[in-house]
């Protein structure tokens, strides 16, 4: 299934959302040096038991029939205790290891490739997608080939306008979002819409009609997963969102909708039902949607997004603008609009905290920023953390992080401007993934950066170290980050399991070892009220 992944960081998230941080302190740090043979192979599992204390598995190929499994087991305090070696069949190691989910060294899955033509027609191809297992990291490689144009088959012949797409690989369906195609009316495709639901041999299965009253323009979409309950490494299709902004200028006449700002947001479930078709003012006619973030406990849906300062636009004649004058952001609760506001630079200025220590002061101009993630805290407030970028030749290049939180009603609270410390090749290129965790009490929000320090030969493993800073929710005000950088300040996090997930409260583990991978590394830190 196609989906947006935030920076990868929705890894980080997920691994950290049972610890409560509070306070950050150092209380245990210990190194232990591993085989050769676990070196040249790949770290599959990481478990922690709040009785026995941690277990790390390896993995690597035995022989063509064989994987051979080392576990390292350490109690609480990190103390080695023994390494287990164990050697089983496939099909014997997927029951005995339920994490372990090799399906052979190599494996082919056909699906369909959607695209559109030079004059935006739909077009379906075939695709075959294979899997090839690598030892050496521990998972599947994809790799896809288009096959040959297929004509979908629908009854009545028609020939749609392609807007967009969600596939799910778990079903092999594909949701497309198009305009129906009209000799009597040559804008039609932007007013007459269908969700169209293939299955994995082009029958249509299922269609969704809807009609707007003047001529719109896609400006957003995003796809939402759905777990999986047999495998919930691979969710399956959870439903879409559209948002519509109207069409206007040169050629359009009359059918035009002279009101810019009328913009229509519509979502679709997991069974192609409409649940919910909105129309809504914007406060600008230009409004760069850059993520939707669906509550999982509420299933509200909140959109946020720059908009540019010209209001005498229609949407599509604005999409190359870069310099922006406001932040708008729009809750959908219970097939309604909660509530929608907008940010101007100068509400973002006056609003501005730094931690105590640092003396630069970074902030939001309305310019180039990527968003690393978002977080709804247990009070709803809002917070948006990113970076402030520059665009050149070789690509983006990163350099402040700014985080926004905004209260439960929409209202900016704090913008918080941090320096990194990392100014590298490999950090300007990449940028800074970030998440955020709650503390127990629900009075504070601790903010994770890690920082890139550089790329490894070993495995082109990305070097990356934590910084840890505290934003008290009712002041809007941020404390000085704790670096955690392991001895002689050679220690990194392990790209996989970075960190691990604690059954105790008080306390959090970051995982990880040297460069070369052969010295793991535990760091526990204290966290008090």
């Amino acid at each position: 299934m196609k989906r947006t992944r935030l920076l990868s960081v929705s890894l980080l998230v997920a691994l950290l959302l049972p610890v409560m941080v509070v306070a950050q302190k150092i209380e245990l740090e210990k190194t232990y040096k591993i085989t050769n043979a676990s070196k040249r192979g790949a770290l599959s599992n990481v478990e922690y038991n709040k009785d026995a204390g941690y277990s790390l598995t390896y993995v690597t190929k035995s022989n063509e029939k064989m994987a051979k499994f080392q576990i390292y087991n350490f109690d609480k305090e990190f103390n080695f205790i023994n390494m287990v070696e164990d050697e089983q069949e496939f099909e014997k190691a997927k029951t005995k290891y339920k994490w372990f989910k090799y399906k052979g060294e190599e494996y082919s899955v056909e699906g369909m490739y959607v695209e559109k033509n030079l004059v935006g027609t739909l077009v379906l191809k075939r695709k075959l997608i294979t899997y090839k297992y690598d030892w050496f990291w521990g998972g599947y490689h994809p790799t896809t080939k288009v096959l040959e144009k297929v004509k979908p088959r629908t009854e009545d012949g028609r020939t749609f306008f392609y807007y967009t797409h969600a596939e799910d690989d778990v079903t092999g369906d594909v949701s497309i979002l198009v305009g129906a195609r009209d000799k009597k009316d040559q804008w039609g495709f932007s007013k007459n819409f269908s969700v169209l639901r293939f299955n994995n041999k082009l029958d249509l299965v299922k269609e969704v009609k809807f009609t707007l009253d003047y001529p719109q323009s896609l400006a957003f979409s995003r796809v939402f997963d759905k777990p999986n309950p047999e495998d919930p490494d691979n969710p399956m299709f959870g439903g879409m969102i559209f948002v519509f902004a109207p069409m206007g200028g040169p050629g359009m006449g009359k059918v035009e909708n002279e009101n810019r700002n009328a913009y229509t947001y519509v979502r679709v479930n997991e069974n192609l039902e409409i649940v919910d078709n909105i129309p809504f003012q914007s406060f600008s006619s230009y409004w760069k949607i850059d993520e939707a973030i669906r509550d999982v406990n509420t299933d509200d849906i909140y959109l946020y997004g720059p908009s540019a300062a010209g209001k005498d636009k229609y949407f599509q004649m604005s999409l190359n603008t870069t310099k922006f004058k406001a932040v708008q952001l729009m809750k959908v609760s219970n097939h309604q609009v909660a509530f929608f506001t907008e940010t101007n630079l100068e509400e973002f200025k006056s609003k501005l905290q730094l931690p105590p220590s640092q003396r630069k002061s970074p902030e939001y101009e309305g310019k180039r920023f990527e968003i690393a993630n978002y977080y709804i805290a247990g009070n709803g407030d809002f917070f948006v953390v990113g970076q402030n970028y520059d665009e050149s030749k070789e690509g983006n290049k990163y350099n402040d992080v700014i985080g926004f939180q905004f209260d439960n009603k929409g209202v900016l609270k704090s913008q918080y401007g941090i320096d990194t410390k990392e100014s590298n090749k490999y950090a300007k290129a990449a940028g800074a993934p970030q998440s955020l965790v709650p503390s127990q009490d629900g009075n504070y929000m601790y903010w994770l950066l890690l920082e890139i320090k550089g790329v490894t030969m070993f495995k082109g493993k990305v070097l990356t170290y934590p910084r840890i800073g505290k934003i008290n929710l009712a002041t809007g005000k941020v404390a000085d980050f704790l670096d955690v950088r392991g001895p002689e300040n050679d220690y990194y996090l392990d790209p996989k399991f970075p960190f691990i997930e604690m059954e105790d409260h008080n306390e959090i583990v970051f995982f990880g070892s040297d460069k070369p991978g052969k010295t793991i590394w535990f760091v526990k830190l204290k966290v008090e009220n």
